[in-house]
């Protein structure tokens, strides 16, 4: 028996996702693209009715979350802890640029250094400590019903190496804009992974 469903989900298109920057904590609002990405979630995720909508409190992810808490008549539950690794100095620079003038970062970066450090910012190793802590609180408060979490890219992949227990290096778990993680319990304490960065109620975007 279904006893908790974690939706784990990125937010939609952001202006810094667009521009292919770094974007980490700073306040990159959503694209025309990624409002209609937050209301497709909304419609494909609204029924059964999720018990709890959590959300990093960056308007990127709480704007893709709101539709989404709106149809369902819940509140929209903002957790700092579930925000984008921190990216310090490197906010607002393009990817093409950083690998151009900081050569070393870039490849520190692509290869997810664990301990490698953005000047002002997060290791992986700080953002994945965060998440682990946040995602099993959320959890412990949440022993039943369905339960979303909106978060970002990399936010989203260190949530799901904890839950899986997925160890060691060269295992990157994507998510595309709106890409919905599904994991299911069942009795006895039973993980099942039902989905891993599903996009199909996304379809009709795609080919528009």
């Amino acid at each position: 028996m279904l006893t908790r469903t974690l939706l784990l989900v990125r937010h939609g298109e952001s202006e810094g996702n667009a521009a292919r920057m770094f974007t980490g904590h700073s306040a990159s609002p959503l694209t025309p693209r990624g409002v209609r990405q937050a209301e497709a979630l909304a419609e494909a995720l609204s029924s059964p009715a999720p018990t709890v909508v959590y959300a990093s409190d960056l308007p990127r992810a709480v704007a893709t979350a709101t539709p989404l808490a709106t149809r369902a008549g819940l509140p929209v539950v903002p957790d700092h802890r579930l925000r984008e690794r921190d990216m310090g100095a490197f906010v607002g620079v393009r990817f093409d640029v950083l690998e151009a003038e900081q050569p070393e970062a870039w490849r520190a970066l692509l290869s997810r250094d664990p301990v490698f450090t953005p000047p002002g910012g997060e290791s992986h190793t700080e953002c994945a400590a965060r998440m682990s802590a946040a995602i099993d609180d959320i959890l412990a408060r949440h022993p039943t019903g369905t339960v979303v979490v909106v978060s970002h890219g990399v936010a989203i992949h260190h949530a799901l190496r904890h839950l899986l227990g997925a160890s060691g290096e060269g295992l990157i778990l994507a998510t595309e804009n709106c890409g919905v993680h599904r994991l299911e319990w069942r009795e006895f304490g039973v993980l099942r992974v039902a989905a891993l960065n599903d996009t199909s109620h996304l379809s009709k975007l795609h080919a528009s």
